[in-house]
Formats: structure tokens, sequence, C-alpha cells
């Protein structure tokens, strides 16, 4: 499967194809066919508006994909105005919004701690996204939480061994697909499947290198920061132009 939007729309179709039906992590067992589709927002919240919205332009009754959003990040704020619109298209869509916790934030050391700050996030989370946060997934997760199992009140743990041990889980972390993703949806053999992308590899078009996927978000990244800053400083435009800082990159890009 390629890192692109057609090749997402694709899948989709093909899982509606072969008689899964979309579900989230509290209603996976209603059918004898499921799938969870989940999305860790690690870098980009303008990315995962993109991949809700092919969701709901291929399926307006709802694919039901669940997106967890980080809320200790340097790479988007939650809190602004910007984000929490972006958060609110996710969810017109279709989307569920869940909490992707990082736990290396903090100086855990024990089981209780770890539900103390998960539980924190969530109400933060829930707060700004103005929507209720009942499921989480783990950004980076060390050995010591993988082999934990660990309970959160009123959440459920996307790692649990319930989403591994009773589905097929396919994932394409660090950009690569460790399974052959359409060959095992064609094959039909699992009834359940826990099915894990990142926005941040997917683009319209051809699909491009991992190298140039990264080169075009943090060049993309210096226009945003651009505009970010004319909005908050007058006349930026007078001491430095967009252009001058797009000639930069694509001279840079060529």
């Amino acid at each position: 499967m390629q890192f692109t939007y057609e090749s997402y729309t694709a899948m989709l179709k093909h899982l509606h194809t072969k008689g899964y039906h979309f579900k989230n992590y509290y209603s996976w067992e209603e059918t004898d066919r499921s799938v969870i589709v989940r999305h860790d927002i690690d870098y980009s919240l303008e990315k995962a508006v993109h991949l809700s919205e092919i969701e709901k332009s291929a399926f307006p009754e709802g694919v039901q994909a669940t997106y967890f959003v980080l809320v200790s990040t340097n790479f988007y704020n939650i809190h602004s105005r910007t984000s929490k619109e972006q958060i609110r298209q996710i969810i017109d869509n279709g989307g569920i919004i869940g909490l992707h916790f990082d736990e290396t934030q903090y100086d855990i050391s024990s089981e209780r701690e770890m539900q103390k700050y998960v539980c924190e996030e969530a109400a933060i989370l829930s707060a700004a996204a103005g929507t209720k946060i009942d499921v989480v997934s783990m950004h980076r997760p060390s050995e010591k939480f993988l082999s934990a199992e660990m309970a959160f009140p009123g959440m459920v743990n996307s790692y649990s061994g319930t989403y591994f041990k009773s589905m097929k889980y396919l994932s394409d972390s660090r950009r690569h697909w460790r399974e052959n993703v359409d060959e095992i949806i064609a094959d039909g053999l699992y009834p359940r499947l826990h099915i894990l992308t990142h926005p941040f590899w997917y683009m319209k078009g051809l699909e491009v290198s991992m190298k140039d996927t990264l080169r075009t978000a943090i060049l993309q990244a210096s226009l945003h920061c651009y505009d970010n800053l004319n909005s908050n400083f007058r006349d930026l435009d007078l001491e430095l132009g967009r252009s001058e800082i797009e000639q930069v990159i694509y001279k840079t890009s060529d």
C-alpha cells in the first residue's frame, strides 16, 4: 500500500467490499467482521483533517476512525484557535477524538502516576476539543508500559492485549507496513482488524520517498512559521516578504 490519499481511499473501499464494518473501540464486537481504524497525530493536525475528509467523502455514513491527539507536544497547540477548528473538523467529518499520551514528558515511577497523568491530559483535551475523551493510545510506548497491561479509569487502553490478541493489528509506523495490508484484507482470513496509520506520511498524487516527505514537511513548516509570525508582527512583509522565504524553499528543494 502506498502512502497517498488515493491509496488510503482504495484501502477503505477494499475493506468495505470484503465485508468489514467500520467500528470503534466500544462497538467492534457488534458485528462478525469489523475493523478499527486508528490515526496517531504525531506532527500535523492539518494532515489528519485531510484523512477525515477522505473518510467522509468515501463513506458519508461514517468510518468511525479514532484520531489520537497529543496534549504534550511541540508540533501543535490544542488550545490555539486553529487547532480547535481542525479538531472540530475531524469530529464533524465523523472522527472520534482520543488521547495520544507521551510518557516521556513526565518522570513516571509507578502505574498510579501514569494513570494520574493520563487522566489529567484526557481532561485537558476534553475541554479543548469539547468532547468526551474515553480512549487512549501511547506515543512511542516503552516496553515497561506495553508489558504492564495498564488500565485507566473510564478509558479504553488501545494497547490492551484485547486489540492485539483478538484482532489482527496492522501499522504503518515509521512509514513502513510490516505486512502487506492489501493482501491481508483481500484474503479475509481475519474477522477483526485493527489498523493504525499516521496521517503525516500521506499526500496527494504519486508516492515519494521518506526523505522527500520529511523535506517537504520541514520546508512547509517554514511557511507556516512565517504565516504565524505575520499574524503577530505588524508589517512583517515590509521587513521580509513571504516570497523571499518561498524562493529559498524552492531553491533548496530543487
